[in-house]
């Protein structure tokens, strides 16, 4: 899965570009007025909320009563907090235990805190159509049933429809919907913005799985939150990528000996594979230990342990001389990077020191770069991720 543009998957690897968005100035008062009290914006955990707005609230408009409940809402100024409000068309929202999945990959992420966890507390706001812990006062808003012709602006338009505006800079904002634009993408997002789509609807998905579903939500949100298709580039289907941002993954999982998968971000940096001299007795390299690669070679998709030997060109034999095989199937031979997400990620909520930033990336679009989801349910099929 661009900087605020949509992330289509459908067979060409995006361009993930950040842009910076102009800033808005607020008009200057009379020379004699007094300046307005500047609101502390101390962020500890630095996830982009001020310390004060998390332990007592935003008071958006300054008129003593608190416009976004924080502390309520469950966050903490010294563990980092990300907020999604997710609206819906009609029956397309993720089930509870699908949304308990998500949380817990966020909660599992080796992300210090200054309070001396790990993790990020990721807040989904589902509103009635989920239980109390996933009702934060703001989703699931039931959307028409149509096909969004305009993708990410779409949902941006969405938003402005039905999401309360003061928390605009403050939440990211996504929804559960079943295509958009012409073809069966899984889904679209901002790169290092606040929106976001999900399209693994029965119209070209069928009846998508669990891991379809919470899979592509990861995915999406990770554009967001700054991630490339091979992470800090847009590499695909690099098999030492072990992301659920490498289409390889994304649907399926990262598979791991034993038979489980992992549906998170990459969590440590993986060894580089030159193409053009490829050591098949070393394979990705040890500090792969843990997970299996999978790559296409000969038309066949191959899969091994990948800190053990790996057959990358598929003649049967590990090779004692470097080989030659385009891995990622992009037509070139590149060195194939293995980042970690983890250094990678970047919090999108924004505070100005007089309160909320009005030049949220959001309201100017045009300023932004949309990272389409290549990924449709056709490859999907040929990958023989669905049905």
């Amino acid at each position: 899965m661009p900087a605020h543009s949509p992330i289509r998957h459908a067979g060409r690897a995006a361009l993930a570009l950040v842009i910076c968005a102009s800033l808005l100035l607020s008009p200057a008062g009379p020379v004699s007025a007094a300046p307005e009290p500047a609101a502390s914006t101390a962020d500890l955990d630095g996830d982009g909320i001020p310390d004060a707005w998390e332990a007592n609230g935003y008071d958006a408009d300054g008129d003593g009563v608190v416009d976004i409940d924080f502390p309520a809402l469950g966050a903490h100024p010294h563990r980092k907090d990300i907020f999604v409000e997710m609206d819906e068309m009609p029956g397309l929202m993720a089930s509870e235990a699908e949304l308990d999945e998500i949380v817990q990959v966020f909660a599992h992420l080796p992300v210090r805190n200054p309070d001396g966890t790990r993790g990020i507390s990721l807040h989904l706001d589902a509103g009635p159509l989920r239980s109390a812990k996933y009702n934060l006062g703001g989703g699931g808003t039931q959307i028409e049933h149509r096909n969004l012709d305009g993708g990410i602006r779409d949902v941006v338009t969405l938003r402005g429809e039905n999401s309360d505006p003061n928390r605009k800079g403050l939440f990211h904002y996504m929804v559960w919907a079943d295509s958009y634009g012409t073809g069966s993408s899984s889904g679209i997002a901002w790169l290092n913005g606040r929106e976001f789509l999900v399209t693994v609807g029965p119209r070209f998905w069928g009846q998508a799985s669990s891991a379809v579903r919470v899979g592509t939500f990861i995915h999406e949100f990770g554009h967001n939150l700054g991630l490339g298709h091979g992470g800090d580039d847009s590499l695909n289907y690099k098999p030492n990528y072990f992301s659920v941002m490498n289409y390889r993954y994304q649907l399926t999982g990262v598979p791991k000996p034993g038979g489980k998968r992992y549906r998170g971000y990459s969590m440590r940096v993986f060894g580089p594979l030159d193409e053009s001299a490829l050591n098949e007795q070393k394979g990705i390299g040890g500090t792969a230990k843990g997970y299996e690669a999978v790559f296409k070679t000969g038309g066949k998709l191959r899969k091994g342990r990948a800190d053990l030997p790996l057959d990358f060109d598929g003649d049967g034999v590990i090779s004692e001389s470097p080989v030659s095989v385009d891995l990622n199937g992009d037509g070139k031979l590149s060195v194939l990077t293995g980042p970690n997400d983890m250094a990678l990620l970047r919090f999108q909520a924004t505070a100005g020191a007089r309160g909320l930033d009005r030049s949220s990336r959001d309201s100017h679009e045009e300023h932004l770069e949309e990272e389409p989801n290549e990924l449709t349910a056709e490859i999907a099929r040929e990958m023989n991720a669905i049905p």
